[in-house]
């Protein structure tokens, strides 16, 4: 199953789509479902995974779409289902609840209308046969659904308008100003090409990183420790004075004491480098004194980032192996993570040689000189946010521009530049690019082109916004990854 069946934006688009099925899953019998805690909440209200619920129909509404379309139903998918009917849940129970708040009701005309399709025959016209096969209490039901998804459409068609239209404009939803589309047109109106050129981080000599290990190999000297983590200290100086005393061994502490916060279930150590262990005790005269424990030996009562530790060396201190591939590896990552401005500073100064040579002969000349491809970049526009109504960056061509719609730096520097002008070296996510201004003039989007689009892109950016700030409300909670994670994937 693609990840992107399971969105933010595409929530909205699939909510009602999901209501075409949620009714009649609802009118089949189905197996009993087990008591299962709340997957979330909205507002206080519990969202449960029971027979007839909003969430249970969405769930089974939204599997039989994916079989529909030929796909196959694994636990992965199921996973992403569930967080989607929850999203979906979520939605519907907010939009019902802001409709209510005004007071406004379907009316029953409505809602009759809305019934009658799920009692046609095969001539697409009403059966009072197949009407009265159906129980009555079948019918509340569909008929109490039916209110709910008017409720909520009420909302959707308010706020984003409908499909019903009174000549060009939308029945329902919220007008803008005739002057809003030629404003959105207006600010893709100049759009600009470049040459680049991107020095990719991930491509740092490893000389240069043996060389960093062995300058600071205090750094990656590795530990053998068994460790026992407890909440507060009065459970630690117990534990301490029960091994000092010889009424419990190491192992069996770690067992019955420790939490195992940074260790396996046995308790040995995760991350055993001596950089690591430093993140773990912050106070210097503690730290060393656990690193100089020989083989055997126990520390004292050592305050950690998660509780309080008492440290066992299992075996001496390794030092590092600058010959081995784990080394060089842990070695790399480090510097990744702790020491990054090293690697942009080394390649940031090649980028600059790199300016220095095409000022000299050419940028087609200096990517030769430098062994680095040209990148020829396609009409942009000043477009924060990457937004589509003023034409999106070609990151899937370009991934190294996968980050410049949301870098201010960036886009600061490359509209800025004057013609032929060369930039200074850009760090752009995992690289340092280099910019020339090719060409500016005018672009964007016809005005014809803009009239029949914007509409469109602009009611997707509002939903899109709407989702963000509900999913993003206090007044959600999503409990989905534990309950379903503790509930079906455990007895797998």
């Amino acid at each position: 199953m693609k990840k992107q069946f399971y969105t933010v934006g595409s929530v909205i688009v699939l909510l009602f789509a999901a209501f075409i099925f949620v009714v009649l899953p609802a009118m089949v019998g189905g197996a009993k479902q087990n008591k299962l805690p709340p997957f979330g909440s909205w507002n206080g209200k519990p969202i449960l995974y029971e027979q007839g619920t909003d969430f249970s129909n969405a769930v089974t509404s939204y599997a039989e779409m994916l079989k529909m379309q030929g796909q196959e139903i694994t636990d992965s998918s199921y996973f992403y289902i569930f967080n989607y009917a929850f999203n979906t849940t979520a939605m519907k129970m907010a939009y019902e609840e802001a409709v209510e708040e005004t007071g406004w009701k379907p009316v029953p005309s409505a809602v009759n209308r809305a019934m009658l399709p799920y009692f046609y025959d095969e001539t697409g016209k009403y059966s009072a046969r197949l009407f009265k096969q159906v129980s009555d209490d079948e019918k509340r039901e569909l008929n109490r659904q039916i209110k709910s998804n008017l409720t909520t459409q009420r909302y959707f068609d308010d706020m984003f308008g409908s499909a019903e239209t009174v000549g060009k404009d939308a029945l329902y939803g919220l007008k803008s100003s005739s002057k809003e589309i030629p404003f959105i047109q207006k600010m893709g109106s100049t759009v600009r090409t470049f040459k680049a050129v991107a020095f990719s981080t991930d491509n740092y000599p490893q000389e240069k990183v043996l060389a960093y290990g062995k300058e600071h190999s205090d750094l990656f000297v590795k530990y053998d420790f068994s460790v026992i983590t407890v909440n507060d200290e009065s459970t630690a100086k117990t534990v301490l004075d029960r091994l000092n005393k010889n009424e419990i061994v190491f192992t069996d502490a770690v067992t019955e004491y420790s939490i195992k916060n940074y260790t396996d279930a046995q308790g040995k150590i995760n991350n055993a480098y001596n950089y690591q262990i430093k993140n773990l005790i912050a106070d210097e005269d503690s730290f060393k004194a656990v690193c100089n424990l020989k083989s055997g030996e126990t520390s004292q009562i050592v305050k950690t980032s998660t509780g309080y530790s008492i440290f066992k060396a299992d075996s001496d201190a390794v030092s590092p192996d600058f010959a081995d591939e784990t080394v060089k590896s842990t070695v790399a990552s480090y510097i990744n993570t702790y020491e990054r401005g090293l690697i942009e500073d080394y390649f940031t100064a090649i980028a600059k040689d790199f300016s220095a040579a095409a000022l000299q002969k050419s940028f087609e000349n200096a990517c030769k000189d430098f062994k680095v491809e040209k990148i020829d970049i396609p009409e942009i526009s000043l477009n924060y946010g990457n937004l589509a109504v003023l034409g999106t960056f070609p990151v899937d061509e370009i991934p190294e521009l996968s980050s410049a719609a949301t870098d201010e730096n960036f886009l600061k520097t490359a509209f800025s530049l004057k013609q032929n002008e060369l930039s200074e070296p850009v760090i752009l996510g995992k690289n340092v690019v280099v910019l020339q201004l090719n060409e500016e003039k005018t672009g964007g989007t016809d005005e014809a082109t803009a009239l029949q689009t914007f509409p469109a892109e602009i009611k997707d950016f509002d939903q899109e916004a709407a989702s963000s700030a509900l999913f993003g409300s206090p007044k959600l909670k999503n409990n989905v990854m534990s309950v379903y994670f503790s509930n079906f994937m455990s007895n797998k």
